[in-house]
C-alpha cells in the first residue's frame, strides 16, 4: 500500500520552494491530522509530513480480530497489546521514573489506538492553569461542543452514546448509576466516547472509533489537491534566521527514513506548524537551538503525565446474566486533590476489559473465590473497573534532552501519591466494591478493600508540556494562539502545548485547540462574502 501512496520528497522539495503550500505540518495524530483535515476542508494547500509510513488504515478497535472474549489480549478492548508493539522506544537517564509510553510513527499516529475516551477537563482545570481566552473559548464559547462533533461525524447531537440510541436500555444505566450514587453520594453520568456509531444519513456508514488515519488517507487515495502527505520523513530541526526580528523559519532538516539521507526542505513562504507529539516536537524545537532564544528558556521542560491509578474486580453473574455494559464518570475530590473517577462495569473498553489482571474474584455471595477459577471462567463474570485519573501539574526538572542518541532521552520523575490521596482511594473503591458485591440482605465479613494499582508514565499516551503555552501559572513557549514566541511562522499543535496534564484524558481539549488554531491560521468566511 504503502507504494502507491509514496509522495516524491524531491518534487515536494521543488514545489516547496514555489510557495505550492500555505501550511505545513510535521506529524499526523490528533494534533496535526485534525489540524490539517481542518484547513484542507477550508481549501488551503497543507503538506502533511509523517515520520512513518501507513500501518493502520483506522483507529485499532474498529479493526476485525481473529477472536473475542471478555479479558482475552486480542479482544477490541485489548489496544494496550498492539501499542506496546508499534510504539518506538525511549530512553530515561539513571534516577528517572520508568517511562512505559512511546511515540507511535504511522499515519495518525497514536490517534490510531488511544482518545476514544473524550471528557471535558473541569472548570476549576481550566481556570487555573490554562489562559482565559482558552477556557472561554472551550466552554462558552462552544469549542467543546465542535470539537465533538468533529470527532463523532455529528452522530452524538441528541445524546451521548450509548443513551437514546436503542443500544443500552435506560434500565441499565440507572441501576448502575443508582448503585454508585447510592454508594459515594456523587451524580455519575455518561463517558463520552470518540466514535460515530450510528449514521445520521442513509448509506452513509457509522465509521466506528475516531482516528485521524481515516481522514488523511482518504485524501491520500483521491489525490486530493489541497493536502499532501509526505511519509517516510522525519523532521530533525526548523531552520531560521536568527538576527531577524521577529524569527522567521525558512526551512525543515528532513531526513528520508529509507536511506537516511538528510535534505534541506525550504519551507517558502508557509507558516510551520510542529504536531510531532510531547517528545517529538520537544525534540525537534532543542536541535533548532529554540531554548536558547529569548522567552524559550522552557522550550523541553515540563514533561508530566497524571497520576492513574486503577481497581479491577469480578463478581460471578446472577440469574439474570450479565450486567449492562456502562461507562460512568463523575469529578471528584480524593485527598484534597482534583479526581475524574471512571467506573466501567463489561465495558469494552481499555481497563474495563483488558489483559491487566482482574484482583479479586467474588461469588453470587459476595466470598473472595480463587483467582484461577475466575481466570479460567471469565465468561461467568462481571468485571467492574475503577479508575482514578488526577491533575499532572508540570515540573521544570522533567525534560527531554537535546542529546545526539537515536532514541530521545527523558529526565522523568512524579512525586509520590500522598498518603491521604492512598487512603481515600482505598475507601472510594472499597465502597464501590462494597455495593457491588455484598447482598444487603446478607452481612458476611468484608475483605480490605482493594488497594488501587499505580500505572507507569505515559501509559495512556497522556503526557505533555514541553512547549507549554502561557497560562496563570507560568509563562511558556506558546501564546494562546499557539505561536511560537517571537516567531511569526512557527506554532506548535500537540500535548507538548498542555500548561498542564488535566484530570481528564486530553484528545477532546486537543481536538478543541487543533479547531480553534485552524479559524485563527484561515478564519471562515462568511458565505455572503
Amino acid at each position: 500500500m504503502n507504494k502507491h501512496l509514496t509522495v516524491d520528497l524531491a518534487t515536494v522539495s521543488l514545489l516547496t520552494k514555489l510557495n505550492a503550500y500555505e501550511y505545513i505540518i510535521v506529524g499526523s495524530g490528533f494534533g496535526g491530522g485534525i489540524l490539517a483535515e481542518s484547513l484542507a476542508r477550508k481549501q488551503k494547500k497543507v503538506l502533511l509530513i509523517e515520520r512513518g509510513g501507513i500501518v493502520f488504515s483506522t483507529h485499532v478497535l474498529n479493526t476485525s480480530r481473529p477472536f473475542y472474549h471478555r479479558g482475552a489480549s486480542n479482544s477490541p478492548e485489548g489496544n494496550e497489546t498492539i501499542y506496546d508493539t508499534v510504539k518506538s522506544k525511549v530512553q530515561c537517564t539513571e534516577g528517572s521514573e520508568t517511562y512505559v509510553g512511546g511515540p507511535v510513527y504511522c499515519v495518525g499516529g497514536r490517534s490510531n489506538l488511544w482518545g476514544i475516551w473524550t471528557p471535558r477537563a473541569s472548570d476549576g482545570t481550566l481556570k487555573a492553569y490554562f489562559p482565559a481566552s482558552i477556557a472561554s473559548y472551550l466552554q462558552q464559547d462552544g469549542g467543546y461542543d465542535k470539537a465533538f462533533n468533529f470527532i463523532t461525524d455529528g452522530s452524538q447531537t441528541s445524546s451521548t452514546y450509548p443513551k437514546g440510541d436503542n443500544k443500552i436500555s435506560s434500565n441499565g444505566f440507572e441501576s448502575t448509576e443508582e448503585i454508585l450514587e447510592k454508594a459515594l453520594g456523587k451524580k455519575f453520568d455518561v463517558m463520552p466516547v470518540a466514535a460515530q456509531f450510528n449514521s445520521p444519513q442513509p448509506y452513509m456508514f457509522p465509521m466506528g472509533a475516531f482516528s485521524t488515519t481515516l481522514s488523511v488517507m482518504n485524501r491520500m487515495y483521491a489525490n486530493d489537491q489541497y493536502l499532501t502527505v509526505l511519509t517516510g520523513t522525519e523532521v530533525l530541526a526548523v531552520d531560521h534566521e536568527k538576527g531577524s526580528a521577529p524569527p522567521t523559519v525558512t526551512g525543515l532538516k528532513v531526513r528520508s527514513t529509507a536511506d537516511k539521507v538528510l535534505t534541506d526542505l525550504q519551507t517558502g513562504s508557509a507558516k510551520v506548524i510542529l504536531s510531532a507529539g510531547t517528545i517529538g516536537t520537544a525534540s525537534i524545537a532543542l536541535n533548532s537551538g529554540l531554548q536558547q532564544l529569548d522567552g524559550l528558556d522552557l522550550a523541553g521542560k515540563g514533561i508530566m503525565d497524571h497520576d492513574i491509578c486503577y481497581v479491577r474486580f469480578a463478581k460471578a453473574k446472577d440469574k439474570t446474566g450479565f450486567k449492562t455494559p456502562v461507562n460512568l464518570k463523575t469529578l471528584t475530590t480524593v485527598g484534597g486533590e482534583t479526581c475524574l473517577l471512571t467506573v466501567t462495569v463489561n465495558a469494552n473498553f481499555f481497563l474495563a476489559g483488558s489483559s491487566l489482571p482482574i484482583g479479586e474474584y467474588y461469588d453470587k455471595h459476595g466470598l473472595m473465590s480463587k483467582p484461577e477459577h475466575g481466570f479460567k471462567n471469565q465468561d461467568q463474570y462481571d468485571t467492574i473497573c475503577v479508575l482514578f485519573e488526577f491533575v499532572g501539574p508540570l515540573s521544570n526538572n522533567n525534560e527531554v534532552l537535546n542529546l545526539p542518541s537515536i532514541e530521545p532521552v527523558l529526565r522523568i520523575t512524579r512525586p509520590p501519591l500522598k498518603p491521604e490521596v492512598l487512603s481515600g482511594m482505598e475507601e472510594i473503591t472499597g465502597k464501590i466494591r462494597d455495593a457491588f458485591i455484598y447482598d444487603k440482605t446478607q452481612t458476611p465479613k468484608k475483605d480490605p478493600a482493594p488497594r488501587p494499582i499505580h500505572m507507569g508514565f505515559g501509559v495512556f499516551a497522556h503526557e505533555a508540556g514541553t512547549m507549554r503555552m502561557d497560562g496563570p501559572k507560568s509563562q511558556g513557549a506558546v501564546d494562546e494562539n499557539l505561536k511560537v514566541k517571537n516567531f511569526d511562522n512557527l506554532h506548535v499543535c500537540d500535548l507538548s502545548v498542555f500548561p498542564v496534564c488535566p484530570e481528564a484524558n486530553p484528545t477532546l481539549t486537543l481536538t478543541a485547540l487543533s479547531l480553534r488554531l485552524s479559524d485563527k491560521l484561515a478564519p471562515e468566511v462568511p458565505p455572503s462574502a
